[in-house]
């Protein structure tokens, strides 16, 4: 049988090693690429990868992968995308607000001590107090994670869903109230995909529940 390829894109602040547990429990005949997105010397741009592929992402990753299928739309299968925000369910209050939070990250991750930094990071709500993975500032470019929040802000964000492919499967926590309402807007907005909700998990579905994303994953590319 012949393998699929699946790019695997992580979330801000993350690494590709975030979908170690993923790959572990996927039965996928898969070559996984998982580049670290905000490393020294890494891109934003897709890499180099000969014939179809899937794509799958998380938070900042899945927003990437948007951008990159609605670029191309005739070179992906599908995607899993996880804890996505497509940015079109926004009031411009909303954007504004949350371009000036973004901007704010940005200036400390240009500056601040790296370990109040990420503790701050951390303890957002949308996190739910879930414990988070280290984080060791040399596997860091700090300029390049101020470009994800600014070039990349959730708030200059808009997704054409007929430029998306058909085959597409949405996760979101249960406990993730902000996304499982992203997931009802989709839908209700004719969003390709089946749209699902992975009980008793919160926004990191990647930590939180790989066993689940693993099966998500496999029913997208059998």
């Amino acid at each position: 049988m012949k393998k699929i390829t699946v790019i695997a894109l992580h979330g801000f602040l993350g690494q590709g090693r975030d979908w170690e547990a993923v790959r572990a429990a996927s039965r996928a005949n898969a070559n996984w690429i998982c580049p670290d997105l905000s490393a020294s010397g890494s891109c934003f741009e897709p890499p180099d990868v000969e014939g179809p592929c899937w794509l799958a992402g998380y938070s900042f990753g899945a927003r990437l992968a948007l951008r990159w299928m609605q670029n191309a739309p005739d070179r992906y299968r599908g995607a899993l995308l996880l804890s996505a925000n497509p940015g079109n369910f926004q009031t411009d209050d909303e954007r504004a607000a949350r371009r000036a939070s973004d901007e704010n990250w940005a200036s400390r991750f240009r500056k601040d001590a790296w370990d109040d930094l990420t503790t701050a990071w951390n303890a957002q709500e949308i996190f739910g107090r879930q414990p988070a993975p280290e984080r060791i500032e040399s596997d860091f470019d700090r300029a390049k994670l101020a470009t994800v929040l600014t070039e990349f802000s959730v708030a200059d964000q808009f997704t054409d869903s007929l430029r998306l492919p058909s085959r597409i499967t949405w996760l979101a926590g249960s406990r993730d109230k902000k996304f499982c309402m992203l997931l009802d807007d989709m839908r209700h907005a004719g969003f390709p995909g089946s749209f699902l909700r992975i009980e008793g998990a919160g926004h990191r579905l990647l930590s939180e529940a790989p066993e689940a994303v693993a099966v998500a994953l496999d029913d997208l590319v059998a």
